[in-house]
């Protein structure tokens, strides 16, 4: 089963709810995997990020986890696509009234703040968080990667290439850009990660960054994007949900590289490669517990050394000298081995980089 829950289908629930109190409970998981309901199948929830499904991104990513562990643990699931942040709160409550789900899924950093709301009333509710820590709840498991991983190797391809007269798209400058959707914590890490791994490899290059304002606005990342080129920028990364369309069509506009963050949005043209998070295994992990009963609150936090997060150039027209991915891979090395740490905010980039560069 597969609804999809409209906004305006539940206003009248929710205030039923509001009149009779909060405190909605999810039923037991039992030993073999199932809620308890009718059709004694283990029953899930998910409630996407702003944009919904469509943006060839997180939302999607995140879709197809939930139908490939509903498919893999024989589960059933609902799900809702908010229209704007101020209905996760809404619909976080209409899910846990209706007492009938093993977990309740929240996915972007938006909804972080609603969900520890909602946690605290409906403490014998279990709620999974995606790609955001969360810690200190009993009822909240909080699973992600490392947002600095993600981008890393993306970002010594791009410290690399900008200088390497092998890539068609590189012009003469030592200039790289970044495209942040917002100001947030999980942002900045990721940003941090592209950064220090173009100056690990090319300590000199020139990063730009701006901050798009939200993950739904292409017409602003494509402006930005622009800007960048103009300003001598060869390769241009983002992460930024749909508002990433925006920069792919600067890149395509400009022939200059872009790098994205979904395997759904790439342009084998103009693409360097794709700083990929597989967000689909979280939500297949996060069902597994659930079916297997070794669900636990806390962090759990799988990255490079599980293959989750990566770059990634199949199916692109770039084609990668061998010295080039022997390097990324000496380094992918490094940093599963522990041997280089990588910084998680903008504000530790100056200090990690005086402090690391690649030696061959």
């Amino acid at each position: 089963m597969k609804k999809k829950i409209l906004f305006g289908l539940i206003v009248s629930v929710l205030l039923i709810s509001l009149l009779t109190g909060c405190g909605g409970q999810a039923p037991e998981v039992p030993e073999e995997g199932n809620t308890g309901e009718e059709s004694g199948k283990l029953k899930f929830a998910a409630i996407l990020g702003v944009g919904g499904l469509g943006d060839n991104g997180f939302n999607d990513e995140v879709f197809q986890g939930v139908q490939m562990a509903a498919e893999q643990y024989d589960a059933e699931f609902d799900y809702a696509e908010p229209k704007d942040i101020s209905e996760f709160e809404t619909q976080l409550r209409m899910f846990a009234d209706a007492g009938e789900y093993a977990t309740i899924i929240a996915v972007s950093t938006e909804q972080v703040e609603a969900l520890k709301m909602v946690a605290d009333d409906y403490p014998e509710q279990r709620f999974t968080m995606l790609d955001q820590k969360i810690e200190g709840y009993d009822n909240i498991h909080s699973i992600a990667s490392s947002n600095p991983g993600q981008h890393f190797l993306s970002g010594v391809l791009a410290g690399i290439a900008t200088q390497d007269e092998r890539f068609p798209l590189s012009n003469p400058e030592n200039v790289l850009g970044f495209t942040i959707a917002m100001d947030t914590p999980v942002s900045r890490a990721q940003a941090t990660g592209f950064l220090a791994g173009a100056k690990y490899v090319n300590p000199d290059v020139e990063i730009l960054t701006n901050f798009i304002g939200g993950y739904n606005d292409p017409v602003t990342a494509k402006e930005l994007a622009l800007v960048m080129y103009e300003r001598g920028a060869d390769v241009v990364s983002a992460n930024a949900g749909s508002s990433s369309q925006g920069v792919f069509a600067a890149a395509k506009e400009k022939n200059r590289y872009v790098i994205g963050t979904s395997l759904a949005m790439v342009d084998p043209e103009v693409s360097l490669s794709t700083s990929v998070k597989k967000v689909w295994v979280f939500v297949i992990e996060e069902i597994k517990t659930l079916s297997e009963g070794t669900w636990e609150p806390g962090f759990t936090e799988i990255g490079m050394a599980e293959g989750v997060v990566d770059y990634n150039v199949e199916g692109l027209d770039v084609e990668i000298p061998e010295d080039v991915t022997a390097t990324i891979e000496d380094i992918r090395q490094q940093i599963i081995d522990g041997v280089i740490v990588l910084p998680t905010d903008l504000d530790q980039l100056d200090e990690w980089t005086a402090n690391n560069v690649y030696e061959k």
